[in-house]
């Protein structure tokens, strides 16, 4: 039997699980050449998002905003796609990140946590090698 209460925690559960499924390995992931450009822009504009929202957010939203755009950047140069289709990728993409990351800050959701730390380790692993704003290994 429905009950009205438990609506939201299914629309929260499947937006959880479209958004893990978009960060889960695939062949035709693999095949995007803006990947994982675009995912990383999407999870920056969330922390942004976020951090603007909630006071225990490290960092400020506007320091994120400049990561997001480098990202962006680099997706729009990656592909033949039109820069609105980039943006609305991205912002298909925002807020089921910004809710990934509500249920690994806020909720401590070990499962969220997991793809979190999974995306943004391929975000900074991409930063690095494009050399992107805010990813430049320090010279030695």
């Amino acid at each position: 039997m429905w009950r009205p209460e438990t609506r939201p925690l299914r629309i929260a559960a499947a937006a959880l699980t479209a958004c893990l499924a978009a960060v889960a390995p695939a062949p035709a992931r693999t095949a995007d050449p803006a990947f994982p450009a675009i995912d990383c822009a999407a999870l920056w504009y969330a922390t942004a998002d976020f951090r603007a929202r909630y006071a225990l957010a490290e960092g400020s939203p506007d320091e994120a905003r400049a990561m997001a755009r480098a990202f962006r950047d680099a997706g729009v140069a990656l592909t033949d796609d039109p820069e609105a289709a980039v943006d609305a990728r991205i912002d298909k993409l925002r807020p089921i990140y910004l809710l990934l990351m509500r249920r690994y800050i806020l909720d401590g959701n070990r499962r969220a946590r997991d793809q979190y730390v999974r995306l943004s380790g391929l975000c900074d692993d991409f930063g690095r090698e494009k050399a992107l704003p805010g990813h430049r290994v320090p010279d030695r």
